[in-house]
């Protein structure tokens, strides 16, 4: 396999589609060409799928069989979207239809896709949306709140524009520990309250 060259995306390469996930390609992208068949990818879809994804290319990743033997690899399948039901390429990371992300090309239902933890810019929105949502509970006078939300996120589902299912584990637990920590101010609030009378 020749060596490959990462790149920005600039004018030469915006508008072309990525060969892995069909979608057109940005301005500013980390992408790279095929450099046996000169096809265009997206960084992440190349790393993804292991190389490049033209049948017979020698910068193709090799197909293994369970048992250890080669396979033949199998190109130009479909696969359904699961987030919008579009029929996408067997081995897209990216629906060219809803722009929904993959992390594998392995086949996803509904209920997988909806229970996967979130990631890259998504985690990062569910993170800040979820440290801020553990100050309100902590903060007496907003404690009311904070845990409101925090309590409709864990016990409903989702809140906010969250989904409680897909929240990594450490985001789970500071969502909980806000919720009791808004929820005991809340007590205490009204305990203090009660006793000045």
């Amino acid at each position: 396999m020749a060596d490959i060259e990462i790149f920005t995306a600039g004018s030469g390469m915006v508008g072309k589609v990525c060969s892995i996930c069909q979608t057109a390609i940005v301005a500013g992208e980390p992408v790279l060409e095929c450099p046996d068949c000169g096809l265009p990818f997206h960084q992440e879809c190349w790393t993804e799928n292991r190389g490049c994804s033209a049948y017979g290319c020698r910068s193709a990743p090799p197909t293994v069989k369970a048992d250890g033997a080669p396979a033949t690899t199998v190109w130009g399948g479909e696969k359904a979207c699961p987030q919008c039901g579009g029929r996408i390429k067997a081995e897209a990371l990216k629906c060219r239809f809803c722009g929904a992300t993959f992390s594998t090309r392995e086949i996803l239902s509904q209920e997988e896709y909806g229970r996967r933890e979130y990631e890259g810019s998504e985690f990062a929105a569910a993170r800040v949306k979820v440290i801020l949502f553990f100050l309100m509970s902590i903060v007496p006078c907003l404690s009311v709140v904070g845990a409101g939300i925090l309590g409709w996120l864990i016990f409903k589902g989702r809140a906010a524009g969250l989904v409680y299912a897909r929240l990594p584990g450490a985001l789970r637990g500071l969502a909980v520990a806000g919720f009791v920590a808004g929820c005991l101010l809340a007590v205490l609030g009204i305990v203090i309250v009660i006793v000045d009378r």
